[in-house]
């Protein structure tokens, strides 16, 4: 019995770490985000998601043509949700986006801007 119960949790640790690391491919590259209701009007940013050296998840967020880029101050995923946070106005605004299918985001910006992405190649 306790080998069964082993092995059932090596196979749990072990598809919640497959879960974990697919969802993070999902989340690492480049995305046009389109942030609606902002203050200034509705918005095309460039998110950035990469990993380190270290393994440590990093990114930038700005214009879609490179221009104001802000480094990321936090990049967590956690389940099927990627949350983001970057200074911007003198804040720590946060952003949180759910995988919807192949290559599509969608969640909010300070909970408060709603937000849909697509995945993009950079040129």
């Amino acid at each position: 019995m306790k080998k069964i119960f082993f092995a059932l949790m090596m196979l749990l640790a072990s598809t919640a770490t497959f879960a974990q690391s697919s969802n993070e491919e999902f989340f690492i590259g480049n995305w046009d985000l389109f942030v609606e209701g902002l203050p200034t009007g509705d918005a095309h940013m460039l998110l950035v998601i990469k990993k380190d050296e270290n393994g440590k998840l990093t990114g930038t967020i700005g214009g879609l043509d490179g221009s104001a880029t802000s480094n990321l101050t936090k990049v967590v995923i956690k389940d099927s949700t990627l949350q983001v946070n970057f200074l911007g106005g003198g804040y720590d605004v946060p952003i949180y986006l759910d995988r919807e299918d192949d290559g599509t985001i969608t969640g909010s910006m300070n909970d408060m801007f709603d937000c849909t992405g697509k995945k993009i190649e950079k040129e």
